[in-house]
């Protein structure tokens, strides 16, 4: 075939205005032109015709399958960052057909993007592989059910799931993910989950282990009523006691102290305790109305974590007499303490959160974020006393059988106890936090004997670190 040939029997055109609207149909309805009045030849002819018959097949398969789409099948549409997405793509992921699919996502350790579940072989940058940009169809209890998982508007960034099956009832696509939810629910058993926020919307980061109540070290009697009140609060009845009366049904706590003294791990702990989500939220990189907008789409059952409200400008600030520079400052901060303040018991406030703040400097916080009715608890978190050092040094060297693999002296739970006594009695009371007695103490993990015998020299040593820091702080503070 002398493709020359084709190219001069088909007729020469002008590009017209119809061009700017429909790309080259001036060029088609000449050769459609050329075809009816016998100017192209046999090769020219069956090039047209084949064209045309693939464009009007693929028309009509598109047609169909649009038509079918939209009256004959169901559909299921998944959000990226909605955890329903987690629950499908876990879920998929362990099925047999899965495995085999011409294009899949390749990661490291996690099996999806967020990283729920660890490696639990403990092999390193181990890979795994999910369905990607592609679509598989198989069988669910007798039902053909079609799974596409595809980019967002063409972003790499996002993705989106949708879902199908033949038929105008929803119910099997619902059983399928019911079943997903129950698989997903037994993976992160005896984990809790933590949001962040990023972009203006809650997404999840990871699952920790839940941390026993056990392991807090802090006054045992506080810590029983801070269980008893929030065991309170999320009793089903609690919440119709509140409205009858008219109260909110919220509850805040705020949770005060030095550094290291176990704030932060106390909050993941009542989380873990009570089978809550929890919600952590970095005032500093919100504004007032990014705040507020989180705070609507909470839950109705969570723990909200404000960690360091104190260092995120929301003390009250000054009165000034030049509205310029109140509106400056309010710009600096990004959030202003009413913008807070209106997210935690506005109008537009979600009601059944348990709310924790934590605060190294309580002396900072406005009296208004403070009040009983926004903080219903305060407690303290002091630093370590003989008792608390005590009980640290136990729990590091007393054995259990699930540790036995790690080598340690075997020295018996009566010596341990002894010995413990005697760790507290050289560590100095009311100076070193729970996480710097810890530390030192996982150094000397695999002999309670040396960490008795280094014990002093380290206390002297972090007594003389802390007070050169509290020069050089006051250096800084004199010359500012």
């Amino acid at each position: 075939m002398d493709v020359s040939n084709v190219a001069a029997s088909m007729p020469a055109y002008q590009v017209s205005i119809l061009d700017i609207f429909f790309p080259g149909l001036t060029g088609i309805l000449a050769v459609a032109n050329g075809l009816s009045t016998g100017q192209l030849n046999s090769y020219a002819r069956l090039l047209f015709v084949g064209g045309f018959c693939i464009f009007l097949a693929r028309y009509f398969y598109g047609y169909i399958n649009d038509l079918v789409d939209r009256h004959f099948m169901s559909t299921i549409h998944v959000s990226y960052y909605n955890e329903a997405f987690d629950m499908l793509i876990n879920w998929i992921s362990e099925q047999h057909f899965a495995q085999n699919t011409r294009t899949s996502l390749a990661s490291v350790g996690a099996k999806h993007r967020r990283g729920f579940f660890d490696n639990a072989n403990g092999d390193k940058k181990s890979l795994s592989f999910t369905p990607w940009n592609t679509s598989i169809s198989f069988i669910y209890k007798n039902h053909l059910i079609k799974f596409s998982r595809t980019q967002k508007d063409g972003r790499s960034s996002e993705e989106e799931i949708v879902v199908s099956c033949v038929g105008r009832s929803p119910t099997i696509l619902k059983e399928l993910f019911q079943e997903c939810r129950a698989e997903y629910l037994k993976k992160i058993e005896k984990k809790t989950t933590v949001f962040d926020h990023q972009g203006g919307e809650w997404r999840k980061t990871k699952s920790r282990e839940i941390r026993p109540l056990s392991t807090i070290l802090m006054d045992e009697e506080e810590k029983q009523m801070l269980v008893n009140d929030v065991d309170n609060f999320l009793d089903p009845r609690t919440r119709g006691w509140y409205a009858r009366r008219g109260i909110p049904y919220r509850r805040g706590f705020l949770l005060y102290g030095p550094p290291g003294t176990g704030k932060s791990s106390l909050s993941l702990s009542i989380a873990g305790r009570f089978d809550l989500d929890i919600y952590v939220l970095n005032l500093s990189a919100v504004d007032d109305s990014k705040l507020s907008s989180l705070f609507s789409e909470l839950p109705s059952h969570c723990v909200v974590l404000l960690e360091d409200v104190d260092a995120a400008g929301t003390t009250r600030a000054e009165k000034t007499t030049e509205k310029t520079t109140d509106q400056s400052v309010a710009k600096l901060q990004g959030l202003t303490l009413s913008g807070l303040l209106n997210a935690i018991d506005g109008v537009s406030s979600q009601e059944g959160r348990v709310l924790i703040m934590t605060t190294n400097h309580i002396e900072h916080l406005d009296a208004a974020l403070i009040r009983p009715g926004r903080v219903d608890r305060k407690i303290f978190f002091r630093l370590t006393n003989k008792d608390m050092n005590a009980r640290l040094f136990c729990t590091i060297f007393k054995q259990s059988a699930e540790d036995q693999h790690i080598p340690k002296e075997d020295i018996g739970e009566e010596n341990v106890e002894r010995l413990a006594i005697e760790f507290a009695g050289k560590v100095p009371e009311n100076v070193f936090s729970p996480a710097e007695v810890l530390s030192f103490l996982l150094e000397n993990k695999r002999s309670p004997v040396n960490a008795v015998a280094n014990v002093e020299k380290w206390a002297k040593s972090g007594q003389a670190r802390g007070k050169d820091l509290r020069r050089e702080l006051s250096w800084i503070s004199d010359s500012s």
